[in-house]
């Protein structure tokens, strides 16, 4: 007879709030939150974000940061050419996309061509790499992730879903 879940030590246990919790992208960073208490989120509301970054470690922690702001993301393909990346952006109708240094070239032109097409362009911040030596600006990843001008920074909770046990 199987345990339950391949916990041995759980046999004959029912799960309840004392030994299970399911871990949630919310209740991750709940607990990033106790754990780094100095760090804030990037997004404060925005209703719209978008990520135009190869699979780097700021397109993960980005996935988690949005969606605890109570915003959308809308991850691009590193893959996409300007023409699909600036249809995207303008359908989307994104109000910041976050864009890798090394996708600068793709992205700049993404923007030319919403601009020439009408559409509103989007904040960008640059998702600058490790070996970049340009000046850090307000528009710049890191800049916005490590001084966390949000004090006032609230998790938007929904509703809590729990799973029965088995």
């Amino acid at each position: 007879m199987p345990f339950p879940m391949g916990r041995p030590w759980m046999e004959g246990a029912l799960l309840c709030a004392a030994n299970h919790a399911p871990l949630t992208p919310i209740s991750f960073l709940e607990m990033a939150a106790l754990v780094y208490p100095d760090r804030h989120a990037v997004v404060s509301a925005a209703p719209d974000v978008a990520v135009f970054a190869h699979n780097i470690p700021v397109m993960y922690e980005l996935h988690f940061e949005v969606l605890m702001a109570g915003a959308i993301i809308c991850a691009l393909n590193s893959r996409l050419d300007a023409a699909m990346a600036s249809n995207l952006l303008q359908h989307s109708e994104d109000k910041i996309v976050f864009i890798d240094a090394a996708l600068l070239g793709v992205a700049q032109e993404a923007l030319r061509l919403m601009s020439v097409a009408g559409a509103r362009a989007p904040v960008v911040v640059l998702i600058r790499g490790e070996l970049s030596t340009s000046s850090t600006t307000q528009q710049d990843y890191e800049y916005i992730v490590c001084g966390g001008e949000t004090p006032e920074f609230a998790v938007q909770l929904g509703p809590v879903h729990r799973f029965p046990g088995p």
